[in-house]
């Protein structure tokens, strides 16, 4: 039962790696998104996108169960979207992007966002061969959430807390959920977002080189 665990793992990160392969023979950097409904990764990938997209060409994949929404969300920013239903699976897997990118010309883009299911454990093990995983928590979920999901806290290369807006409203201490990231993950850039009111956003445009 282990080695057909181990099998089935190794399958996944060798997809992963042929489309790394695949977005670095084709110039296209890649950022995945993840993160628990309701975080805000869609905001702030239109966020960025209104911040680079008169600079680079842009392709958004968005990942949900069911549903076009996101898509056509963040197709109004002006640049190409594409959803990926999953069907009840509670993450995308490689499979999925390499079925999308069957009718998208990746030469004719220099950055794809990937947006992942709304989920903070599953995708985690199922990497999309993304050049940067940005892991986005909001204030709203609690201080204790990265604690809480320690494997996603570490694997991030870059960490967002959103919606720090809200912060005193709710009474959450946004410099202990900072800390707690930091104590996962000594290495990512730890960045605090508002969409709302901008904060943040050209620094994590910077973080991500762009």
């Amino acid at each position: 039962m282990v080695s057909i665990n181990v099998d089935v793992k190794q399958k996944y990160l060798d997809q992963a790696e042929m489309l790394r392969k695949l977005y670095d023979s084709k110039g296209i950097k890649v950022f995945e998104l993840l993160g628990s409904p309701g975080s805000g990764k869609t905001a702030l990938a239109e966020a960025v996108i209104d911040r680079i997209k008169d600079k680079y060409k842009i392709l958004y994949f968005g990942g949900d169960v069911a549903s076009t929404l996101d898509a056509e969300r963040v197709a109004k920013h002006g640049i190409e979207a594409v959803e990926i239903n999953t069907g009840g699976i509670c993450h995308l897997e490689p499979s999925h992007v390499m079925e999308a990118l069957k009718n998208v010309d990746l030469s004719k883009y220099d950055i794809m966002f990937i947006e992942n299911v709304g989920n903070l454990i599953c995708p985690i093990n199922f990497p999309l061969g993304a050049h940067k995983r940005i892991l986005v928590v909001s204030v709203a979920e609690g201080e204790d959430k990265f604690v809480k999901h320690p494997m996603s806290t570490k694997a991030a290369d870059v960490i967002v807390i959103s919606k720090v807006d809200l912060a005193d409203a709710i009474g959450v201490d946004v410099k202990k959920m900072e800390e707690d990231a930091r104590k996962l993950n000594p290495k990512a850039p730890i960045i605090k977002v508002s969409v709302k009111t901008g904060e943040g956003i050209d620094e994590l445009v910077k973080a991500l080189g762009l």
